[in-house]
């Protein structure tokens, strides 16, 4: 694989948007606490495994929890020879999403290595047939691509993130559009297929396009599309149920039975339903802010090769189908993504390296492609910023267990209600129960909560004072506030409408003032404070000692 300067920062990216937001959502819970479980119990002992105490309503598949679990453990030796005390458990948690963010990363790398071999390809056997005639060159596309994605912030932001669509999915469909861009179709078929049954079902659809497209350029054969298809779909079938069947101790294939439950039983549109159209005129602009590399596509698409076209085609057929079910979401699509990037890439790098400076209209298009980078990247960084204050559960884990380690505080038991649960607490950020014999209680149910109610010495939750706290008459005088979480609950304007409508102030005195007299990273930060709006949301409570109560 080739490597360039641009791929070392694309992966310095991911790990930065990881670093800054460590804590993980609801949505990526399964994963996280099956790969916490079998790093601590292996494989050979699931009995204390987290998804048979919370199973959730359909199962989900352990194919790729296994193998980050896997990947991950080099990374955890070498951790512990370099190290002189053992990783602690949330650093265990940063090298598991690490590992998913290296996977999605190098798959990254590996579709723009495809792509620009598919251009060097086109361009050398046009030199050779045609020696004198100009040709045009795309020998930064593959870069273009690179920097695309890096000002992507959805792509930056959730490389890490254990959600099924990162874990192995998307990593595993890039290789397939790679495959595809490279002209092996049938591989490309394969692969898709095998990753629609095992990780995610919504990928038959692609899986689907590129068959379906591959036929319609004559590029391979009906009846080798299906064969391979088949087969993938077949081998995937396999190994799922093998293991997850293992893990779930009764025969299974998750997605299947999860596409049952959510779209054929229509579960899935109690989350919500948008109109047919949401992806295309909401999600997708959402995702690409400013529009430059959407307004690049149809570009992109009149220049692209064949399999290009193949790739963009069975991508735009993969959002297609998806828009016909109801609920939505933006990570349904992700797969489709690169593609977008991909064609984008196409027509900047044919505009920067073909385009004559003849005309300022051709000045301004060169210009706008990297202040559009730019700007895409300040945005991102924008929201990366407000994303990191949505993990509150989290950080309220992280500060009571600051507090028990201060304070030497040993074998006790807090209770944690579901918010904070579901905004990023998670097993990795348990303390090790040897050392301090703290219990860690999760009970949802109010029958069984209440029976073990007096048996918690800690709680942390969303209610906001003592007296709202369940199952007690004279609660205030039980349990005293410890501390309060924040998070981000919005915007407030008004700092900046002062700022730009001062009095006998105009443009020019204004950049005066955030270059001069304050300085760039001194008004930021003043913007930042008095902009951004952060409201308490869980509370930490300590029960108080009977001599306490009676004072």
């Amino acid at each position: 694989m080739r490597w360039s300067v641009l791929d070392t920062v694309l992966l310095a990216v991911i790990s930065f948007h990881l670093i800054q937001a460590p804590f993980t959502k609801v949505e990526e819970s399964f994963n996280i606490q099956a790969i916490h479980d079998i790093l601590n119990y292996s494989v050979f002992d699931i009995s204390q495994y987290d998804h048979l105490k919370f199973p959730g309503v359909v199962p989900r598949t352990f194919v790729g929890a296994v193998i980050i679990a896997m990947l991950s453990r080099p990374y955890l030796y070498l951790s512990s020879l370099i190290q002189a005390a053992k990783p602690s458990s949330i650093d265990v948690q940063l090298v598991v999403r690490g590992v998913v963010g290296l996977t999605n990363g190098i798959s990254f790398i590996y579709l723009k290595n495809a792509l620009q071999d598919m251009f060097d390809k086109i361009t050398q056997k046009k030199k050779e047939e045609n020696e004198n005639q100009e040709i045009y060159v795309y020998d930064s596309a593959g870069s273009w691509f690179l920097l695309f994605l890096i000002g992507s912030f959805h792509l930056m932001f959730y490389s890490t993130r254990t959600l099924p669509n990162f874990i192995m999915t998307l990593p595993l469909t890039n290789v397939a559009l790679g495959w595809a861009l490279l002209g092996r179709y049938n591989a490309a078929i394969f692969l898709s297929a095998f990753v629609a049954i095992v990780f995610r079902l919504e990928v038959a659809a692609l899986s689907a396009g590129i068959a379906f497209f591959s036929v319609i350029f004559k590029k391979t054969l009906l009846s080798e599309a299906i064969k391979f298809g088949i087969f993938g779909l077949g081998l995937g079938s396999i190994i799922g149920i093998t293991i997850d069947s293992y893990f779930w101790r009764e025969w299974c294939l998750p997605e299947v039975d999860g596409f049952l439950f959510n779209v054929v039983s229509g579960y899935a549109s109690k989350w919500g339903v948008e109109p047919v159209t949401a992806y295309f005129t909401h999600y997708l602009r959402m995702m690409f802010m400013p529009p430059t590399v959407l307004l690049l596509n149809y570009f992109g698409y009149k220049l692209a090769p064949a399999n290009l076209k193949i790739v963009s085609l069975a991508s735009l057929f993969h959002v297609v189908i998806m828009s016909l079910q109801p609920h939505k979401e933006w990570r349904f699509i992700i797969y489709a993504v690169p593609s977008i990037l991909l064609l984008g890439a196409t027509g900047a790098a044919h505009l920067w390296e073909n385009m004559k400076v003849r005309k300022i209209t051709n000045v301004l298009f060169l210009t706008i492609l990297p202040l559009s980078i730019l700007t895409s990247f300040l945005i991102s960084m924008a929201f990366l910023y407000v994303s990191r204050m949505n993990y509150p559960g989290g950080e309220a884990l992280a500060s009571f267990n600051n507090m028990i380690v201060e304070n030497n505080i040993k074998n006790v038991t807090v209770h944690m209600s579901v918010p904070p649960c579901m905004t990023g607490v998670t097993l990795f950020g348990e303390l090790n129960r040897d050392v301090y014999g703290v219990i860690y209680d999760k009970t949802e149910n109010a029958t069984i909560l209440e029976d073990i109610w007096p048996s918690f010495d800690y709680l942390i939750t969303h209610e906001p004072t003592a007296a709202q706290l369940p199952f007690e008459n004279t609660t205030t005088h039980h349990w005293e506030l410890v501390s309060s979480t924040k998070m981000f609950t919005g915007f407030d304007p008004s700092y900046i409408t002062n700022f730009v409508f001062q009095e006998n102030v105009n443009v020019l005195s204004l950049i005066k003032q955030i270059i001069f007299d304050k300085t760039p990273a001194v008004f930021l930060k003043e913007l930042t404070t008095n902009s951004i709006i952060k409201s308490d949301v869980f509370f930490t409570y300590k029960r108080a000692k009977q001599n306490e109560r009676t004072n």
